[in-house]
C-alpha cells in the first residue's frame, strides 16, 4: 500500500488500537515516509497576543460561536499530499500533473455547535477583497442561513473569522455590522493560529475523503461535487467534538505559553 498514513496500513491489516509512536516505530523497520509540515513562525509577540486572547475567551460559551473559513481544493490534490509512507522496494504510483496546475475550487464554510454551515463555492475566478468578500456572504451566508434564525440566535451568535484582510477589514467590519454582527458579536482572532481553529481539523476531514487513495478530478465542478457529499457525511456529534475541543484548546495555549498547541 504505498503513499499511505501509518492508521491506512495498519487498518488494511485488520490491525486496532495501539498509539501512532507504536505504528510508526514498527513500519520504520520496513518503510520510509517523507513528510513536510508548514507552519507560520511565532515571535514573542505573536506568544504574547496568543495567550491574552485565550484568557480573554476562556469563559467563553462556545457553542455559540460560529467558526468559519475559507478551504481551496485543486483538482490534483494538496501540496504535499503526494507523500506518505511506502515499502521497501515498492514504486511510488503515477500522479497526473497537468501542465497549467489543473485549477481548483474556493470553498467556504462554517461551523456552530453540531451544526455545519455550506459549504458554498466562492465563484470561480473571484478575487475576494472586502467587497467582493461581503457580496459572497450577502449571497450565501446571510440569505441561505442567518436570515432564517430567530433574533434571539442572532444576537447571542458570536461570528469568528480570521485576520485576511479582506475579512479585518474597516469596510468588512463596518458592514458586517450593518447586517446585525456588530463589534461585541466579532471574534477578535490572534495572529498566526489555524491550529486554533476547530473548522481546520473539519477540512482535514473533508481532504481525507475527497483525495482517499490518490484520487485527482477531472473538472472543478467534479471536485466541488465530492467537496459536498464529503461534508454530508460528516454527522452532528462529529461536528460537536469538534467545537467542545476549544476550552482544551484554549487551555493549551496557556500551557505552552502562546506556543503551537498541535491540534
Amino acid at each position: 500500500m504505498p503513499l499511505a498514513t501509518s492508521l491506512a496500513i495498519f487498518q488494511s491489516c485488520n490491525i486496532t488500537g495501539g498509539p501512532k509512536s507504536t505504528r510508526c516505530a514498527i513500519l520504520r523497520d520496513m518503510a520510509k515516509v517523507r513528510k513536510a509540515e508548514r507552519r507560520p513562525p511565532l515571535n514573542k509577540t505573536h506568544k504574547l497576543k496568543l495567550q491574552d486572547w485565550a484568557k480573554k475567551y476562556l469563559k467563553t460559551d462556545f457553542s455559540k460561536v460560529l467558526w468559519t473559513d475559507e478551504m481551496r481544493v485543486s483538482l490534483d490534490g494538496p501540496d504535499g499530499w503526494a507523500r506518505g509512507w511506502i515499502g521497501k522496494g515498492q514504486r511510488a504510483p503515477v500522479r497526473l500533473r497537468r501542465q497549467q496546475g489543473g485549477g481548483g475550487v474556493l470553498v467556504w464554510a462554517g461551523i456552530i455547535k453540531d451544526e455545519l454551515v455550506g459549504p458554498f463555492w466562492v465563484e470561480d475566478g473571484v478575487k475576494l477583497n472586502s467587497q467582493s468578500y461581503c457580496q459572497f456572504l450577502e449571497d450565501t451566508f446571510f440569505k441561505q442561513w442567518y436570515r432564517k434564525k430567530s433574533a434571539s440566535f442572532k444576537k447571542n451568535m458570536i461570528f469568528m473569522q480570521d485576520n485576511a484582510p479582506s475579512h479585518a477589514s474597516k469596510y468588512s467590519t463596518a458592514w458586517l455590522a450593518r447586517k446585525g454582527i456588530k463589534e461585541g458579536n466579532l471574534m477578535t482572532w490572534p495572529p498566526c493560529s489555524p491550529d486554533l481553529n476547530p473548522i481546520e481539523n473539519l477540512w482535514s476531514i473533508i481532504k481525507c475523503a475527497i483525495y482517499k487513495e490518490g484520487k485527482q478530478y477531472t473538472s472543478l465542478n467534479s471536485v466541488w461535487e465530492a467537496v459536498v457529499a464529503a461534508a454530508r457525511n460528516v454527522d452532528g456529534e462529529q461536528i460537536k467534538t469538534l467545537t467542545e475541543s476549544m476550552d482544551g484548546r484554549l487551555l493549551s495555549v496557556l500551557a505552552k505559553k502562546g506556543g503551537y498547541i498541535g491540534r
